[in-house]
């Protein structure tokens, strides 16, 4: 059986946990605390409300980054999401994947 992450299978995570200066700045940036930043930063996903504080996105600004669209003939998303808590449906709530499509938007 094909595992599924997230829409689009193969999607890489990549990430640091801690990054002082991205913590720093996001902090700055919006006004919360080094500790909530740092708290938010800690995992490799994101949920919707974390994502959205961090980036000061709306959630359904958020949702249509994540809607696979065809570009040059290779399904492609502005940010991936994954369902790691699976519910009856095998899907779950989303989250956020962290890797270089979403840290670009948290340096942004």
């Amino acid at each position: 059986m094909e595992e599924r992450i997230g829409l689009i299978n193969g999607v890489e995570c990549k990430f640091a946990k801690t990054d002082p200066s991205l913590i720093e700045s996001l902090s700055e940036k919006t006004g919360l605390s080094i500790d909530m930043v740092r708290t938010m930063m800690r995992y490799n996903i994101f949920t919707m409300n974390q994502y959205s504080q961090l980036t000061g996105r709306a959630i359904s600004t958020i949702t249509n980054m994540a809607r696979p669209n065809y570009k040059e003939g290779v399904l492609v998303t502005e940010l991936d999401f994954c369902f790691p808590f699976p519910d009856k449906d095998n899907e779950g709530p989303k989250f956020v994947i962290r890797n270089s499509k979403s840290e670009k938007y948290l340096k942004a």
